[in-house]
């Protein structure tokens, strides 16, 4: 009888245990399987051919071009997807949480649709690679979005949805699409500027000496890489923290405040919340008037 009944619940333990597997390996599959379908979606412009540099890769037109019709629209949307967290986050209405939630997958899915309308970007590698990193982001973001039920507390919706592991895939990719449009900058950089390298290398502690030697293209490309590493995620611009820290240390403040490397700034900077969207229009003509950058909006306007 006892044999019987340990061996009955051995049976139920392996099968809680078989359950539990289960249902682990399909959530994360579901993760993939998101990213995997837009990936599939354009599989046939992956190959050699599609993806090889040649002499005309990094235009101005380029980087234009996708400035206007892919980095846009996702700007905006992560702009408006961080402000719509904020607002549920103060949130104690269910219907009100339950519509955010809606708006939000609809608002990735609507960016999604203006991304795809132009071509993708095969003659520049990293401009390629990033429209397809945001549109795993658009679609990882909607499906978190979708999945998500709202309660009576915007605090705690918002913060299942911000921890939801589609969200931290679609940030991931995002965050990626955006290093990828930095290191493009720095491609085409080079192509104008002996002084300019054509790739940031690998990242590392930055002093400030190392920092006021490089090129605002390399400054901006280190910072969007630090940004994926650290998951920053918000509605302003690498440029920008680059310009908080070069005013730090020129205005002496860095000195006063014992900061010796960029990383520590940066730490110190974000908790404070001491960046903000334009930072870096303040301080362009004091401190970068000389500099090479292509003519791209978020540089001159």
């Amino acid at each position: 009888m006892n044999s019987r009944t340990s061996r009955t619940q051995m049976l139920y333990t392996l099968g809680f245990l078989f359950f539990l597997i289960s249902a682990f390996a399909a959530f994360f599959t579901g993760v993939k399987v998101g990213a995997d379908k837009t990936e599939a979606k354009y599989a046939h412009l992956d190959n050699k051919e599609a993806v090889e540099e040649f002499s005309g890769s990094y235009q101005q037109q380029d980087l234009v071009t996708f400035y206007h019709n892919v980095f846009l629209p996702y700007r905006e949307f992560k702009r408006n997807w961080n402000d719509e967290l904020d607002n549920l986050a103060r949130s104690t209405d269910a219907r009100e949480n339950a519509a955010a939630l809606k708006n939000l997958s609809i608002l990735a899915d609507k960016q999604y649709d203006k991304v795809t309308q132009d071509s993708i970007f095969t003659s520049s590698p990293l401009l390629y690679e990033s429209q397809l990193n945001i549109l795993k982001s658009l679609t990882l973001f909607s499906q978190a979005s979708s999945k998500v039920t709202a309660g009576a507390s915007g605090a705690e919706t918002a913060k299942v949805l911000k921890n939801d592991n589609f969200t931290a895939n679609a940030v991931k990719f995002g965050l990626l699409a955006q290093k990828n449009f930095y290191d493009s900058m720095l491609k085409w950089g080079a192509k104008n500027s002996s002084k300019i390298p054509a790739e940031a290398g690998e990242l590392k502690t930055l002093s400030f000496v190392q920092w006021k030697k490089m090129p605002l293209l390399l400054k901006n490309a280190s910072i969007a890489d630090i940004m994926l590493n650290r998951t920053i995620y918000a509605g302003y611009d690498p440029q920008d923290i680059t310009a908080k820290i070069d005013d730090m240390i020129y205005s002496g403040t860095a000195s006063s405040l014992k900061l010796k490397d960029v990383q520590s700034s940066i730490a110190l900077l974000i908790s404070t919340g001491a960046v903000q969207e334009q930072d870096f229009m303040k301080w362009r003509e004091q401190y970068y008037g000389k500099e090479t950058m292509p003519q791209l909006p978020f540089f001159y306007e």
